[in-house]
C-alpha cells in the first residue's frame, strides 16, 4: 500500500473517529472505493489490518497491509478491501480523495464507497 494520491485529486469527505463501538460494518466487509477514489485510513491509536482482494467475488486476500498508530494507508480506486481492528484500543479514520471530474452520487459513505459486489 506505498500508493501516493495523484496531486490533482481533491479532498471530499472525512469520516468521524471510530473505535470497536462505533465502526461501521460496511467497513468490516468486503467493499470497495468507487471509480476515481482514493481513500486514506488514518491509525491514531492501535492497529488496524488491511486485506486486499482481488475482485468482489473472490474472499482470498491478494494482500494483508497492518497499519499501525501514527501511519496511514492507501486504498486505490476500485480496489476491494475489507479491514479488521487489532486492538482493543483502535481509533482511526478515513479521508477520501476524488479526482475533480469525478461523478459522485449517493449519501455518506455511498457516495464513495461500494458495498455490493456485482458492481465495480
Amino acid at each position: 500500500m506505498n500508493l501516493i494520491i495523484p496531486a490533482h485529486y481533491v479532498h471530499t469527505r472525512a469520516t468521524s473517529f471510530f473505535d470497536k463501538s462505533n465502526v461501521p460494518a460496511a467497513l468490516l466487509s468486503h467493499h470497495n472505493t468507487k471509480a476515481g477514489v482514493y481513500g486514506r485510513l488514518s491509525v491514531m491509536r492501535g492497529a488496524v489490518k488491511y486485506f486486499g482482494f482481488p475482485d468482489g467475488e473472490n474472499l482470498t486476500p491478494d494482500m494483508e497491509v497492518v497499519i499501525e498508530a501514527g501511519t496511514f494507508g492507501i486504498s486505490p480506486p476500485q480496489k476491494w478491501h475489507r479491514i479488521e481492528l487489532l486492538t482493543d484500543d483502535t481509533y482511526f479514520n478515513i479521508d477520501f480523495f476524488a479526482e475533480p471530474e469525478a461523478q459522485l452520487t449517493g449519501k455518506g459513505f455511498g457516495q464513495v464507497v461500494n458495498t455490493n459486489r456485482t458492481s465495480s
